[in-house]
Protein backbone atom coordinates (compact mmCIF):
# COMPACT_ATOMS: atom_id res chain seq x y z
CA UNK A 1 0.00 0.00 0.00
CA UNK A 2 1.56 3.41 -1.04
CA UNK A 3 1.54 6.40 1.22
CA UNK A 4 -1.13 8.10 -0.87
CA UNK A 5 -4.06 5.37 -0.05
CA UNK A 6 -2.60 4.52 3.51
CA UNK A 7 -5.47 5.12 5.76
CA UNK A 8 -8.26 5.47 3.07
CA UNK A 9 -11.27 3.72 4.12
CA UNK A 10 -12.09 0.39 2.32
CA UNK A 11 -14.64 0.90 -0.42
CA UNK A 12 -16.30 -2.31 -0.88
CA UNK A 13 -19.69 -1.74 -2.62
CA UNK A 14 -21.92 1.14 -3.89
CA UNK A 15 -24.28 0.43 -1.45
CA UNK A 16 -25.62 3.52 0.14
CA UNK A 17 -23.41 5.67 -1.70
CA UNK A 18 -24.34 7.30 -5.03
CA UNK A 19 -21.62 9.98 -5.23
CA UNK A 20 -20.72 8.97 -9.02
CA UNK A 21 -24.99 9.48 -9.66
CA UNK A 22 -24.50 13.17 -8.01
CA UNK A 23 -22.92 14.70 -11.33
CA UNK A 24 -24.39 12.80 -14.30
CA UNK A 25 -27.86 14.06 -15.22
CA UNK A 26 -28.70 11.24 -16.94
CA UNK A 27 -27.77 7.80 -17.21
CA UNK A 28 -24.63 8.15 -19.23
CA UNK A 29 -25.25 5.45 -21.97
CA UNK A 30 -23.01 4.80 -25.25
CA UNK A 31 -24.97 5.18 -28.20
CA UNK A 32 -23.53 5.33 -32.02
CA UNK A 33 -25.58 8.35 -34.06
CA UNK A 34 -28.24 6.30 -36.36
CA UNK A 35 -26.49 2.87 -35.53
CA UNK A 36 -26.47 -0.04 -32.16
CA UNK A 37 -25.57 1.44 -28.90
CA UNK A 38 -23.79 -0.81 -26.03
CA UNK A 39 -26.11 -3.64 -25.61
CA UNK A 40 -27.68 -1.94 -21.68
CA UNK A 41 -29.27 1.05 -24.17
CA UNK A 42 -30.26 -1.90 -27.03
CA UNK A 43 -32.01 -3.73 -24.20
CA UNK A 44 -33.57 -0.88 -22.35
CA UNK A 45 -34.82 0.19 -26.20
CA UNK A 46 -36.34 -3.90 -26.23
CA UNK A 47 -37.51 -3.63 -22.92
CA UNK A 48 -38.48 -0.49 -21.45
CA UNK A 49 -39.34 2.50 -23.48
CA UNK A 50 -40.96 4.26 -21.01
CA UNK A 51 -37.37 4.77 -19.88
CA UNK A 52 -36.10 5.45 -23.35
CA UNK A 53 -38.89 8.30 -23.21
CA UNK A 54 -38.53 9.53 -19.91
CA UNK A 55 -34.64 10.39 -20.53
CA UNK A 56 -35.45 11.93 -23.93
CA UNK A 57 -38.28 13.84 -22.21
CA UNK A 58 -36.10 15.16 -19.60
CA UNK A 59 -33.66 16.15 -22.40
CA UNK A 60 -35.71 17.93 -24.04
CA UNK A 61 -37.03 19.67 -21.43
CA UNK A 62 -33.81 20.86 -19.47
CA UNK A 63 -32.76 22.30 -22.89
CA UNK A 64 -35.81 24.18 -23.25
CA UNK A 65 -35.99 25.58 -19.88
CA UNK A 66 -31.88 26.21 -20.10
CA UNK A 67 -31.33 23.82 -17.50
CA UNK A 68 -28.01 22.42 -17.25
CA UNK A 69 -27.24 18.95 -18.74
CA UNK A 70 -24.64 17.61 -16.45
CA UNK A 71 -23.56 18.64 -13.08
CA UNK A 72 -26.67 17.60 -11.68
CA UNK A 73 -28.24 14.00 -9.89
CA UNK A 74 -28.72 11.17 -11.99
CA UNK A 75 -32.83 11.10 -13.66
CA UNK A 76 -32.07 7.99 -12.33
CA UNK A 77 -31.07 8.48 -9.00
CA UNK A 78 -33.09 7.64 -5.86
CA UNK A 79 -31.96 10.21 -3.20
CA UNK A 80 -34.15 8.68 0.06
CA UNK A 81 -32.22 5.24 -0.80
CA UNK A 82 -29.21 6.72 -2.63
CA UNK A 83 -29.06 4.20 -5.63
CA UNK A 84 -30.37 3.76 -8.90
CA UNK A 85 -34.16 3.43 -9.69
CA UNK A 86 -33.25 1.05 -12.37
CA UNK A 87 -30.19 -0.52 -11.65
CA UNK A 88 -30.66 -3.83 -13.74
CA UNK A 89 -30.87 -1.42 -16.89
CA UNK A 90 -27.47 0.78 -15.78
CA UNK A 91 -25.41 1.74 -18.59
CA UNK A 92 -22.34 0.40 -19.14
CA UNK A 93 -20.14 3.61 -17.36
CA UNK A 94 -21.95 2.40 -14.54
CA UNK A 95 -21.46 -1.04 -14.23
CA UNK A 96 -17.68 -0.58 -15.30
CA UNK A 97 -17.02 2.35 -12.72
CA UNK A 98 -14.20 1.03 -10.06
CA UNK A 99 -15.16 0.86 -6.55
CA UNK A 100 -13.09 2.13 -4.64
CA UNK A 101 -10.71 3.78 -7.26
CA UNK A 102 -9.24 6.98 -7.68
CA UNK A 103 -12.78 8.36 -9.96
CA UNK A 104 -14.99 6.41 -7.03
CA UNK A 105 -12.68 7.95 -4.15
CA UNK A 106 -12.90 11.57 -5.62
CA UNK A 107 -16.69 11.58 -6.27
CA UNK A 108 -17.40 10.53 -2.54
CA UNK A 109 -14.48 13.07 -1.69
CA UNK A 110 -17.11 15.65 -3.92
CA UNK A 111 -20.39 14.48 -2.22
CA UNK A 112 -18.86 14.57 1.42
CA UNK A 113 -19.04 11.04 2.16
CA UNK A 114 -15.60 9.60 3.97
CA UNK A 115 -15.22 12.74 5.72
CA UNK A 116 -12.46 12.68 8.67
Amino acid sequence: MGAKTAGLPVIESCGGCGACCLVVTHPPFYSVFQEFGEEAWERLRRERRDLVHEIAADYRARRAAGEPLSGTPCLWYDPATRRCRHYEYRPLACREFGIGEDDCREARRRAGIDDP
